[in-house]
């Protein structure tokens, strides 16, 4: 019997619901823009997984080696080889920004251009001290709740230096935290089946707010984004 591809068939579903999200935004603006929340919605599921998959790989990949010192070599070299390979990575995108000008001829709305001066001027007042102090959660649980990354990383740490101090007794916690890892894995796939309407809802509000302009601005961001990946992967990491 032929195994069937269902991801394959996934990805094609993808593909037609943006085909069809921009027929609708296009052909009628207002039902388009009236789809928004679906996209928005699908993003919000993604978003929800983030937290549980951080703190359950780190953990596990933690807590399961047997010597310190080698979590520490193999984390040196990783962050290492992270930050050197960022670096490449933002050179690239940022020649390859500077020549095609993404977003280029986006109108922005005056709700959106509010949102994100507010932003920037919250960000301007931040600190290296407040920085560093912002990783640190309120409680153990609220790096979940509040869907902080860098605390959720910091918890998985502790967690997994810790299970590495306890030896054979962390055995249990650690074949939970497989049973748990694998039902994070889970729902998130079960999720990634709503991508065709997440991306219809998108590319419809998309379409339906900024018409061809917007589609041609989006384009061309995706050409670059090829374009950087293209040229990463196949000159760098080549």
């Amino acid at each position: 019997v032929r195994r069937v591809d269902r991801p394959h068939y996934l990805y094609l579903a993808v593909l037609v619901a943006v085909v069809a999200g921009i027929a609708v935004g296009l052909l009628a603006p207002n039902l388009g823009t009236a789809l928004k929340p679906l996209g928005t919605a699908f993003v919000a599921l993604i978003k929800m997984m983030i937290s549980p998959i951080i703190f359950c790989t780190i953990a596990l990949g933690v807590g399961s080696v047997a010597q310190a010192a080698k979590v520490g070599k193999v984390g040196g070299l990783a962050l290492g080889y992270f930050l050197v390979m960022s670096t490449v990575a933002l050179a690239i995108g940022l020649v390859v920004g500077n020549l095609i000008h993404p977003g280029e001829g986006l109108q922005l709305t005056d709700e959106l251009r509010k949102a994100a001066e507010e932003q920037a001027a919250k960000g301007g007042e931040s600190d290296t001290v407040t920085f560093l102090l912002g990783i640190i959660p309120t409680t153990f649980v609220s790096a979940f709740t509040d869907g902080q990354v860098l605390q959720t990383l910091l918890v998985a740490l502790l967690t997994g230096f810790a299970l590495q101090a306890m030896g054979d007794r962390a055995a249990p916690i650690l074949t939970g935290l497989g049973h748990i890892q694998r039902l994070v894995f889970r729902i998130l796939a079960m999720i990634m089946w709503a991508a065709p309407v997440g991306a219809f809802g998108a590319m419809a509000a998309v379409a339906g707010a900024g018409g061809f302009e917007a589609l041609r601005s989006l384009a061309v961001l995706m050409i670059g984004f090829y374009v950087t990946c293209v040229l990463f992967v196949g000159a760098v990491l080549g």
